[in-house]
């Protein structure tokens, strides 16, 4: 009886100690994935995985956060990847927030790398879709390679071509090489060319120099450009030749009218001459009926005409001349005001 108790207190003893280091190693391994923290989701859509793979590390700032929970083919074009992550960096992690795939070391495997955004945005929520940067992968890599590889092998055909092609004389640059006469003649081109860089250069200097004083104030074209008081002059000079003009030209005028006036009353007294000689008898009638002297006569008289229709023609081209325009315009308003 006593050999039964002390077998079944040795089994009691067992099964607590077993499951008490059952406990613990359940404790420590759930501590060590994070089983028993609050956690929250998150995910990102990218065009190639490249290599991720579920249970794969996430990481934000170089440091374990989370894992990759699912991958779910969304289209053709595009896979997401769901994010399981601990709470307490749910603070760090922003909208802006950019998710990159990464080898974890040379051959390791595939991680998740979270890098923070470039802007002031607000912090994830739960169930957030996070932007996606994609790089380049090991395959890619390598077919990058292997064109730059074949980019190289096609430059350097063309090189060793080149250079046969300089070793043969062929084209501009082996003549410059053996043909003295064009090396000095290209020589010279390029010296004088630098001498009229120079000359350009120095000129440039002193239109620099002169834009300067001109803006200085200096020079004829310095002061007419600053003085202020040069309107008021030239305006004050238009005055005096405007009333110099009027001064000079007025006994003109006068007499031209008082011509006018003369020749008018002259016309009116030859009409009353003609028509006394229509009416009366003598010497007028004699030439009226002499068909020479009247065509004398007549022809004289078409001249009168002729030089009177001048005269006024010139009279009303002095009445528009710029010198004398000013002087009618003054001998209008005068009239306008006696009337």
């Amino acid at each position: 009886m006593a050999k039964e108790l002390r077998n079944t207190i040795r089994l009691g003893v067992f099964v607590i100690v077993g499951l008490i280091l059952f406990t613990a190693a359940i404790y420590f391994v759930g501590k060590q994935e994070n089983l028993f923290t609050p956690r929250f989701h998150i995910s990102t859509i990218v065009k190639n995985a490249n290599g991720v793979q579920k249970g794969n590390n996430v990481r934000y700032a170089g440091l374990v956060v989370g894992s990759v929970e699912d991958i779910t083919i969304t289209n053709d074009t595009t896979i997401q990847l769901h994010m399981i992550m601990d709470q307490k960096v749910k603070k760090f992690i922003k909208k802006d927030a950019i998710a990159t795939i990464t080898m974890d070391g040379i051959v390791g495997n595939m991680v998740v790398n979270i890098n923070p955004g470039p802007g002031l945005a607000a912090l994830v929520e739960y169930g957030d879709t996070i932007a996606s940067y994609s790089r380049y992968g090991p395959s890619e890599m390598l077919n990058t390679l292997g064109n730059t590889n074949d980019n190289i092998a096609h430059l350097s055909f063309k090189l060793i071509e080149l250079v046969e092609n300089l070793n043969e004389g062929q084209g501009t640059l082996p003549r410059l090489i053996s043909d003295s006469v064009m090396a000095h003649q290209l020589n010279a081109t390029i010296y004088n060319l630098h001498l009229t860089t120079r000359h350009l250069a120095t000129l440039s200097q002193q239109l620099q120099a002169e834009v300067a004083g001109v803006s200085a104030g200096e020079g004829t074209l310095g002061y007419l450009l600053h003085d202020q008081t040069l309107p008021h002059q030239l305006e004050a000079l238009s005055t005096r030749l405007d009333s110099l003009l009027f001064i000079q030209t007025q006994p003109i005028i006068s007499d031209l009218q008082k011509s006018s006036a003369d020749i008018a009353a002259s016309s009116t007294e030859l009409k009353a001459a003609l028509q006394d000689l229509n009416q009366g008898g003598g010497l007028a009638q004699t030439l009226l009926r002499d068909t020479a002297a009247a065509r004398n006569l007549q022809e004289t008289l078409a001249n009168l005409n002729q030089g009177t229709a001048r005269f006024s023609e010139n009279m009303e081209a002095l009445k528009h001349n710029f010198l004398l325009k000013r002087y009618f315009k003054k001998q209008e308003k005068l009239e306008k005001t006696n009337q």
